[in-house]
């Protein structure tokens, strides 16, 4: 562990220094953003689509297909331990644009979210490949992927026939760490998606 001597001299450090502001900046801009509901109503109001349109946001494309509460994940069966237990699936047909293979708890599950209420965004818990259900590990480039985006849902969950959804988006920046190295960085929420939600939670067998 660090002695004190050893906390100041690192934090008297430029570099450490340029990090810390850079993380007060993110932060900042994150709280500025003021979720879904308040981005860019300052000029425009974000797009809004339905159900089957693509949206290309930068690193990806993505077209939500359609949306589903049940009592298990896909390919899955209610948890007998736990049958109250409800999860909120999207179903959407992700593409990768950039040059290089990108991990499916990367970007998709960073930059698909839920809508919460009050206009905060909601990550996912996990994201499956639709056609066998397996994680989704890796999607590679200009191959698009039909994948099960899932969320568990709290206690208490009031069943709605549409849910709100957003993307942010991801441009390339070719410095954007100390180092100079490059790497897709996430920006600003860019689109939001009104998907009807099919209620399942009494059927027995997975879509």
């Amino acid at each position: 562990m660090a002695n004190k001597d050893e906390l100041v001299k690192a934090a008297r450090n430029p570099w450490w220094q340029a990090a810390a502001g850079l993380a007060l900046i993110a932060l900042v801009a994150t709280v500025a953003l003021g979720g879904f509901q308040q981005a860019k109503s300052v000029t425009k109001p974000l797009p809004q689509y339905q159900a089957g349109h693509r949206f290309q946001g930068g690193a990806m494309a993505v077209t939500p297909l359609r949306a589903w509460v049940a009592r298990y994940k896909p390919g899955g069966q209610i948890d007998r331990f736990n049958p109250d237990k409800l999860y909120l699936v999207l179903q959407a047909d992700i593409e990768n644009r950039t040059p290089r293979s990108f991990g499916g708890l990367m970007y998709p599950i960073k930059d698909l979210i839920l809508v919460g209420k009050g206009g905060e965004p909601v990550s996912a818990e996990t994201l499956l490949i639709a056609e066998d259900h397996t994680l989704a590990v890796d999607l590679h480039p200009r191959m698009k992927q039909r994948v099960d985006v899932v969320w568990t849902l709290p206690k208490g969950y009031v069943y709605s026939p549409q849910a709100t959804f957003g993307v942010f988006a991801r441009d390339y920046k070719a410095k954007a760490h100390l180092n100079d190295e490059g790497a897709w960085v996430q920006g600003k929420p860019a689109a939001k998606f009104l998907v009807p939600v099919q209620d399942l939670r009494n059927r027995m067998v997975a879509p």
